[in-house]
């Protein structure tokens, strides 16, 4: 197996029985770690963790009865029947001394097979997507009462909804491949959303990145299923190389294309309403409507009922449940309009999401798409800085740049935003300092029917409400002349 730029946590991976009776979460303040954390804790373990700063989420464990210290120290793992970490924090204090004590380290997704050990897995992957779908499916199993354990890389609402522990047998949850953790993992059901070129500080190429999923692939349970975009030429390659394996997999797709088994036609998204009617393998067709101008979620949502379908539930209930989905945090996130401007979040830093999100924001402005973005990752950026700034300059009308957000790997170049900038036409961007400026900047240049995205990870996200702020202020201004 080729390894990663970063490190590969299945190569020379843990392979004892796995205590969780006392775990260490080391970085257990990200959205995919604290629901692991809170879900054990709700199973009675005694679980602790440690992460750099203080935060909404520390104070949901809190709540629910984590043990959680801001900063990493050595001694935060003392009595610890294990120390669980991702890829991110292999290098941190505790993980270090637990290795040279002897406890054992354990890869988040090792913890994630271990709670599905008794239970069917539906593990969602895919270089973009697979959040939402995983929340979609989520949202449709409670909908229709099949109350089944999910664990999302994103809150639905407040810090800590990301996670939940049912009574069922069914355990909803992301495949994360951007290490090939989800190597660890032995689903019931595996979903494809897309394979495309991501991750590029641990993936050295497109092949690399294909043999990643296929080996995902192969570790799907005898007589399971692969549930694949048929739109997407990545995945349906990556499960014909499966399948070729695999015979014994039952593969469904999912899409626009005729091809697909569970399809999508007559899509249409006007305002704040994306609709499409679904034709099922047995013919039936049944009508989805969401509450996003967002139309690539309806993809996210066919993937969602090809997998419900597969569960064997009525296609009118899944079609009822799914209409009642509200969307997931981050994920193209109404935050407000003030001033007549709308202010939209979102996850999207990768080109292709990228793209996607602008072409939804441009279906609800009658003015102009604004974007606050702040790059993610040195590596990425390196990689896709040109392609990025290409969608950016194509697709919004004014761009506010953040500095690129995420460390620099040990021996990694350093990346910066000259890429970007190099494809966005003069007059067309600036470089704020903060999200006082940006709001500032965004109060006098934004008019009734514009709509400003807050786009990329890091801080960016709380920067609509500063800019909420200031529309608002303005408003009272004029108000008062």
């Amino acid at each position: 197996m080729t390894d990663t730029v970063t490190g590969n946590p299945t190569i020379e991976a843990y392979t004892g029985p796995i205590n969780l009776s006392r775990p260490h979460f080391v970085g257990i303040g990200g959205c995919a770690m604290s629901g692991l954390a809170r879900l054990l804790a709700e199973l009675g373990h005694q679980v602790s963790g440690s992460d750099l700063h203080d935060s909404a989420t520390l104070a949901a464990l809190r709540a629910a009865g984590v043990q959680v210290q801001v900063g990493h120290d050595p001694a935060h793992i003392d009595g610890a029947s294990c120390v669980v970490y991702t890829t991110v924090a292999q290098h941190a204090p505790e993980v270090r001394a637990a290795r040279v004590a002897g406890i054992p380290v354990v890869h988040r997704a090792q913890v994630l097979d271990s709670l599905a050990a008794s239970r069917r897995l539906v593990a969602v992957s895919g270089s973009h997507g697979k959040s939402t779908t995983a929340a979609m499916l989520a949202h449709i199993l409670c909908a229709l009462g099949e109350d089944p354990t999910h664990l999302i890389g994103a809150d639905l609402t407040v810090p800590g909804s990301g996670a939940r522990l049912g009574r069922s047998r069914l355990l909803v949850a992301e495949a994360d491949e951007s290490d090939r953790s989800f190597h660890f993992l032995t689903p019931s059901i595996a979903v494809m959303t897309n394979v495309t070129d991501d991750h590029p500080e641990n993936f050295l190429s497109h092949a690399d990145v294909m043999r990643a999923y296929v080996g995902f692939g192969g570790r799907i349970a005898p007589d399971g299923f692969l549930i694949v975009n048929a739109d997407c030429v990545g995945a349906t390659v990556a499960a014909d190389v499966i399948t070729d394996e695999r015979p014994d997999l039952t593969v469904l797709r999912y899409g626009r294309d005729r091809t697909a088994d569970v399809r999508l036609l007559d899509v249409h998204a006007e305002g704040w309403s994306a609709s499409a009617t679904v034709r099922l393998p047995n013919g039936t067709q049944v009508r989805l409507t969401l509450p996003t101008p967002a139309a690539h979620h309806l993809d996210d949502m066919a993937a969602a009922v090809a997998c419900a379908v597969v569960l064997g539930l009525d296609p009118a209930d899944v079609a009822g449940g799914a209409c009642t989905f509200a969307g997931l945090r981050r994920r193209f996130e109404h935050i407000d309009t003030r001033a007549g401007v709308t202010v939209i979040d979102s996850y999207a830093d990768h080109p292709n999401e990228i793209a996607a999100d602008l072409d939804a924001a441009r279906t609800l402005a009658r003015g102009r798409v604004i974007v606050v973005f702040q790059p993610s990752g040195h590596a990425r950026v390196l990689a896709f800085g040109d392609r990025i700034g290409g969608v950016l300059a194509e697709k919004a009308d004014h761009v506010l740049l953040l500095d690129v957000h995420g460390t620099v790997p040990a021996g990694r170049p350093e990346a910066d935003t000259t890429a970007i900038v190099a494809r966005l036409r003069d007059g067309r961007y600036c470089l704020p300092l903060g999200p006082d400026h940006a709001a500032r900047v965004i109060a006098r240049m934004a008019g009734s029917g514009d709509v400003v995205l807050t786009m990329g990870t890091g801080d960016v996200t709380g920067y609509g409400r500063a800019i909420l702020d200031s529309l608002g202020s303005r408003s009272e201004v004029a108000l008062s002349a």
